[in-house]
């Protein structure tokens, strides 16, 4: 996080981080695991569209590895997926504010797909080999819960006031 962050900005970033986390590890039934949203990448590409100066690439990975910790797997698996689908935020964010709804589906899709491949990728050179394209199913709820994410306009600048002033 920058300096430049107001302490209210600073809650909203923390508070949304620990939600996504405690839905990312809330126990589904096995029938439903491979369709849960990916939640930390959905918060990866809001902030960094949003808040491109105080959540960036190390902020990613830091969450990711967090993550990883919790989750007891193989350590930097998501920290790796989560700071390259955040430097992709980074270099589409100026599109990406000025994409339709149904674009930005598309995209998020897109980034959410490329954090569940490099996961899994990661997994099969460890010798945890899977076989099913199923996990990609996650990246497509996600692309259905962006709308609750996305702003209600395309140029929507709301968090753009809450900088502090120099």
């Amino acid at each position: 996080m920058s300096s430049d962050s107001t302490p209210p900005l600073r809650f909203a970033v923390a508070f949304s981080v620990v939600v996504a986390l405690l839905l990312s590890l809330y126990p589904l039934p096995m029938w439903l695991l491979s369709a849960r949203p990916n939640w930390l990448a959905l918060l990866v590409i809001y902030w960094i569209t949003r808040l491109p100066q105080g959540f960036g690439i190390g902020t990613a990975w830091l969450i990711g590895l967090l993550m990883d910790g919790l989750e007891g797997g193989v350590l930097g698996r998501r920290a790796l997926a989560l700071a390259v689908v955040a430097y992709a935020s980074l270099l589409l964010r100026g599109r990406m504010l000025h994409y339709t709804l149904p674009q930005q589906v598309l995209l998020v899709f897109a980034l959410c797909a490329i954090d569940q491949v490099l996961c899994h990728w990661v997994q099969n050179v460890t010798g945890h080999a899977t076989s099913s394209m199923g996990f990609l199913l996650g990246s497509l709820t996600a692309a259905f819960v962006w709308p609750l994410f996305a702003p209600g306009s395309r140029h929507d600048r709301s968090f753009e006031g809450w900088k502090a002033s120099p």
